[in-house]
């Protein structure tokens, strides 16, 4: 399989239809290990209780008719650290997410991650804005979005903070 994209630390590459059994069995076989509950705290209910290979079917199911789907791997590595997804329901405004493995935390890797992503969807794809959903309570990501260039959207008391990102300027 081939990467999407490689930074100094990550290869990262997209699950599609065609994606041979073997990657999406790896996949599924490494969600629990990898959603867990500190992981997914600060995620929609769907990512939440994945115990099970029924549990992760499901997941990886709703996951391909919703959005993007990649894998991060570090580089050089087999393991799966982490997962990325772009639902382009707005061809243009296209809302993303992330996360890494607990043991990745506190390393700049997200940061790679998604500056990587940025890079590479600014040459490959004609979004114009990528937006990103925080929940209120998850300070790290929010300084990770504001230090990529993230602008907060303004929202009402809201329990998730929207961020943006223009690609306009980037082309």
């Amino acid at each position: 399989m081939t990467p999407a994209y490689v930074t100094p630390r990550l290869s990262v590459f997209e699950l599609t239809s065609d994606t041979g059994q073997r990657e999406v069995s790896e996949l599924l076989s490494r969600l629990p290990k990898l959603l867990t509950p500190a992981v997914t705290e600060n995620l929609p209910p769907h990512f939440h209780d994945i115990t099970s290979d029924t549990d992760a079917q499901a997941w990886y199911d709703r996951m391909m008719s919703e959005s993007r789907l990649f894998i991060v791997k570090e580089n050089d590595k087999d393991s799966i650290i982490g997962l990325l997804f772009a639902s382009t329901e707005h061809p243009h405004n296209v809302h993303i997410g992330y996360l890494l493995g607990e043991h990745y935390w506190g390393q700049g890797l997200a940061s790679e991650l998604l500056q990587g992503f940025i890079q590479h969807v600014t040459k490959t794809e004609n979004w114009t804005t990528l937006v990103g959903g925080v929940d209120k309570h998850n300070k790290a990501s929010s300084r990770l979005l504001t230090k990529l260039g993230f602008v907060v959207r303004p929202a009402e008391d809201e329990p998730v903070v929207f961020y943006e990102y223009s690609l306009y300027s980037e082309k």
